[in-house]
């Protein structure tokens, strides 16, 4: 009973399979909730890319054959992707949130010691 079976082929799939669903899981999480903000704002917004716009603010129905509707999805698109990216860098570089969490789990940890001699 001391003795461990070596793990199986299917196991080692699976775990592989999982492992790389984690390692796309913020990528994935970013395009989707980034493309949710842009499918919400938009009804805000249409009005303006529509050749009905009659206010002070408005885009032409395309710009270099491309129609303002894409353009302007595009648009806020990229705003909310350079928002997250921008909180992102301010957590990781500016206000270095993170590396507290890691001296408790360094000062917690009883082999650090050993792994770091």
């Amino acid at each position: 009973m001391s003795e461990s079976a070596p793990p199986s082929v299917f196991r080692k799939w699976v775990m592989r399979q999982y492992w790389r669903m984690q390692q796309s899981q913020a990528v994935v999480g970013l395009l989707l909730w980034g493309t949710t903000i842009t499918l919400l704002v938009w009804p805000y917004v249409r009005w303006r890319f529509e050749a009905s716009c009659s206010e002070s603010l408005c885009f032409n129905d395309s710009f270099v054959g491309i129609p303002a509707t894409y353009l302007g999805l595009m648009g806020i698109f990229l705003t909310v992707m350079l928002g997250v990216l921008t909180i992102g860098y301010l957590y990781d570089q500016v206000f270095s949130l993170w590396t507290e969490w890691r001296s408790v789990d360094m000062e917690r940890n009883p082999y650090v010691t050993y792994a770091l001699t």
